[in-house]
């Protein structure tokens, strides 16, 4: 059965929003793991040791952000991207935070904040990317994902998601058509979700 484009954005939505709960960039984002425990592969640069008191902390702030203690992780992160204004990991996951709480504004202005610190950061780039999708800036979307893949060819979700924006919004079936495949090739359990959306599409870049 084929999935009509409004099906099928409705359950972009929702499949959206579950990868984006599993989201944990790293302190420094140097490898950030992505929506649903992908992890980014580009290059690692030479970072300094970090203090295990920051470690500490800033993995506290994880844990309460998973068990859904929003005020809590909000504050705790705060004060950490106050206080080590060089790491761009609690700069990241304040955007994620205020991203699933549809404070848009607010979660891009973190997410710049993190790409200020380390321009590398894939993770924000994938968040502003679908942001600025959801804005209707398709350029700009287009623009944050085709970095994010300069950056790290293999951060799977930035596939995802640049696929999405191909099909659904710019019409370029076949290109979305790759990124779905390259996607689903570099996520280790096979996303049954997509699978069905490769066979669809791949039958209408046929007709």
């Amino acid at each position: 059965m084929q999935y009509s484009l409004m099906k099928k954005n409705r359950l972009l939505t929702g499949i959206s929003r579950l990868l984006l709960a599993g989201v944990v960039a790293g302190l420094m984002a140097c490898a950030a793991p992505g929506p649903g425990g992908g992890v980014s592969t580009a290059p690692k640069k030479e970072m300094p040791k970090v203090d295990p008191k920051i470690a500490a902390a800033y993995q506290a702030a994880l844990d309460a952000m998973r068990a859904g203690k929003t005020a809590q992780a909000e504050k705790a992160l705060r004060q950490l991207s106050e206080q080590y204004p060089n790491y761009s990991g609690p700069q990241t996951n304040l955007g994620i935070l205020y991203f699933h709480q549809n404070k848009l504004d607010k979660a891009k202005a973190s997410f710049l904040a993190a790409l200020e610190i380390n321009p590398d950061n894939v993770v924000s780039l994938n968040h502003l990317g679908i942001i600025s999708r959801n804005e209707g800036d398709f350029q700009q979307a287009k623009k944050y994902y085709e970095k994010a893949l300069k950056i790290d060819p293999k951060y799977a979700y930035a596939h995802l998601n640049y696929g999405i924006l191909l099909e659904l919004y710019m019409g370029k079936r076949k290109e979305a058509l790759a990124h779905y495949k390259r996607y689903q090739a570099l996520t280790p359990k096979e996303d049954v979700e997509v699978k069905k959306w490769i066979v669809d599409l791949g039958r209408r870049v046929k007709q």
